[in-house]
């Protein structure tokens, strides 16, 4: 029992080492199938052109510059369905939670707490109180234009990573030198080290925002020692204490609203960025070719990340790849149209007026209805060759019994349905018997009398049908 064991074991580790590799390469951008053979180590061996694949060989198709973050792709086999060696991205998951941040302008009355008509000028150097105001208003302008190229990245990040005709590359150069365009010495450059460029950006965002922050609290510690003062105030002057006190807190949630919303615009192009060197734009698939013909419908949809956006999964494009397959055994039936002939072989006595026995010698063909047994090794899709094996009567004179046909074969047409056969005929022809030849005289006029029915070799040829595929 062992030793079928062990004989068994040798023998399917064997099978799987001789089993032939190849891959099948489709380029998304260019639209270009290429066809490879590949060695024991999966290197390629050999290009090839129009390939027919050996029966029962691996196929490894693998898929190029195919954005993951823009594209799904959907496969339909005939046969069976081709599992991939890796799944794509879940973007649903990474960004599910992630709301348009489109952030919120600054763009409130900064004159009215800080500059030269606000409360803080009453009584002292209206210059000064201008330049202070100035100052503040560029702090708001400049932290406004720093997120506002933030979020501008962000959309222009999402935007390529959605565009289906990008690659890897061509996304990446794009968000950096989108990122270089910020001229401030505390922010390096992107192109060196992405992740120290997002670090040092929420950095220089965080201190532009509690240096507003500060000088807001100072106005507001200003504002209460004037409410605080024992002089008193005018209607006028007390309304606009007032009005400054509510653009104060104004301005207070604004910039907690903008900075929480830079801080998560920030993340949200960290992990992308991170997904996205992280990412694959091949996917791969293996396939054991069993079938003479495979189709495998390729269809690419729009991504999770797509449908997150708003859009839905619509289909941008479907390809079709047809794999042919050569080696196997078939065996199928088939009716046919045979015409035997057996030569001279074929005679047909008579008994004359005189008693003597003469013989017509026919050289015609007799046509036949035949079932055939027909097999053969696949070479392509709509020729072969093969042999055949049948049985047959014929369909005019009379009947002595069957013939048995064997022969090569030629398979034509889609399945090998239409095959041209021709070879050895075994079947029944018309000798003496009781040692009398041609020229003796009979005693009787009933020719049966003195013949009979024997096997010989004749030839045939035929066409035929097939019915059905055995194997």
């Amino acid at each position: 029992m062992k030793k079928v064991l062990s004989l068994f074991l040798v023998f399917s580790a064997t099978a799987i080492i001789s089993q032939e590799k190849y891959r099948v390469t489709y380029n998304y951008q260019t639209e270009v199938i290429n066809y490879y053979k590949l060695d024991k180590l999966n290197n390629i061996e050999d290009t090839l052109k129009s390939p027919k694949f050996k029966r029962n060989s691996l196929i490894e198709l693998r898929l190029t510059n195919v954005n993951p973050f823009a594209v799904n792709i959907k496969t339909d086999v005939k046969e069976e369905t081709i599992h991939p060696k890796m799944s794509g991205f879940n973007f649903s998951s990474l960004l599910g939670n992630v709301n348009s941040l489109s952030g919120e302008s600054l763009n409130l009355n900064v004159g009215s707490v800080a500059g030269e008509n606000s409360f803080l000028s009453r009584g002292k150097d209206p210059q000064a109180a201008k330049s202070r105001g100035d100052k503040l208003s560029n702090q708001f302008s400049d932290l406004n234009k720093l997120t506002t190229n933030i979020d501008a990245i962000e959309a222009s990040f999402r935007s390529n990573l959605l565009n289906p005709n990008f690659d890897k590359t061509e996304i990446l150069k794009n968000l950096k030198e989108s990122s270089s365009k910020f001229m401030d010495a505390r922010i390096p450059n992107p192109k060196e080290n992405y992740y120290t460029f997002l670090y040092n950006l929420d950095n220089a965002v965080k201190e532009d925002t509690r240096e507003l922050q500060n000088e807001i609290a100072n106005i507001s510690s200003e504002i209460d020692e004037t409410l605080d003062s024992e002089k008193p105030m005018s209607r006028g002057e007390l309304v606009q204490t007032n009005n400054a006190f509510k653009n104060l807190e104004a301005l207070k949630l604004s910039l907690n609203a903008k900075q929480t919303n830079t801080s998560e615009s920030l993340n949200t192009i960290k992990n992308l960025y991170t997904s996205l060197e992280a990412s694959n734009f091949e996917q791969t698939y293996d396939y054991i070719i069993e079938a003479d013909k495979v189709g495998i419908e390729l269809k690419f949809i729009q991504s999770e990340l797509a449908q997150t956006e708003g859009a839905e999964a619509n289909l941008i494009k479907t390809r079709s790849l047809n794999l042919f397959s050569k080696g196997g055994f078939k065996i199928n039936t088939s009716v046919a149209l045979t015409l035997n002939n057996f030569g001279s072989k074929s005679k047909e006595f008579f008994i004359d007026e005189n008693n003597i026995i003469g013989e017509d010698t026919g050289n015609g063909s007799t046509p036949n209805l035949s079932t055939m047994i027909n097999f053969y090794p696949v070479i392509s899709e709509s020729f072969n060759i093969g042999g055949s094996f049948g049985v047959s009567i014929p369909v005019s004179g009379e009947a002595r019994g069957i013939n048995f046909l064997l022969g090569p074969t030629i398979f034509l047409g889609s399945k090998s349905r239409l095959s041209l056969s021709g070879g050895v005929a075994y079947g029944t022809v018309t000798k003496l018997k009781n040692g009398l030849e041609v020229g003796d005289t009979a005693t009787f006029t009933d020719i049966d009398l003195f013949t009979k029915s024997v096997y010989d070799f004749g030839y045939y040829f035929g066409i035929s049908f097939s019915l059905f595929e055995l194997n």
